[in-house]
């Protein structure tokens, strides 16, 4: 616990403190605020991240093309792990970084630059092991949760084609009867969401590897020539 001469000086410190004072100071530490069209929530970043944000999360989830909200939600939070696997590899490079910019290696006097960055490397990594090794696992942590996230956006999608698939093709087996007896078929009066052309194509691919069908649409389109 902080001592009370502690907690004094520390706000008075704050007092003193007014941020940064040069223009590109202020413009690095101005903060945005983005209300995310697909989840509604706000979300507050530095000015370049929220915009790299905006661009990476919008693009990887447009890639797969999510029907409902169920999906797009799946869609959003596997953009979000992510981004944080991508922010922390940035961080640790970051952090070997730091350790060239505070000259850890220097007291080492070695001439060659590789040499020298490569040792300083190693000394931040020594220095910082347990930083490191905690920024490993929560890195890990984030990894195993968008591959499981990963996993529910897949398989709704694939139970979502499937259903689609299963009508289409209840679908089909009605046109099929009322093109036999010569009565007219409307897909909506029936509740499909599927157009008359949709249903009739996807009847001609499931049938065109019967020979009998095949045949008979030959002699249809003959029949239609002539």
């Amino acid at each position: 616990m902080p001592s009370e001469k502690q907690i004094a000086a520390n706000q008075a410190n704050a007092r003193k403190s007014t941020g940064p004072k040069s223009e590109a100071g202020k413009k690095r530490s101005a903060l945005n605020a983005l209300r995310h069209g697909l989840t509604g929530q706000v979300v507050v970043l530095p000015e370049e991240d929220l915009a790299a944000f905006k661009a990476f999360s919008t693009e990887l989830v447009a890639t797969f093309a999510p029907a409902d909200a169920h999906e797009r939600q799946l869609a959003q939070s596997y953009a979000s792990y992510q981004w944080r696997i991508n922010r922390a590899a940035a961080i640790e490079d970051n952090m070997f970084t730091l350790g060239l910019m505070e000259e850890i290696a220097e007291n080492l006097n070695l001439e060659h630059p590789e040499v020298h960055n490569a040792t300083s490397n190693a000394k931040t990594f020594r220095a910082d092991a347990a930083e490191f090794q905690r920024l490993c696992l929560y890195n890990q942590r984030l990894v195993n949760q968008a591959e499981k996230v990963l996993k529910q956006l897949k398989q709704a999608q694939a139970e979502r084609r499937q259903r689609l698939q299963d009508q289409l093709d209840e679908a089909a087996a009605i046109y099929a009867a009322h093109a036999a007896q010569a009565v007219a078929f409307d897909p909506a009066e029936i509740g499909f969401e599927f157009s008359l052309p949709q249903i009739v194509s996807h009847y001609r691919r499931k049938n065109l590897a019967d020979p009998r069908f095949l045949a008979e649409e030959i002699q249809r389109n003959h029949s239609t020539a002539a």
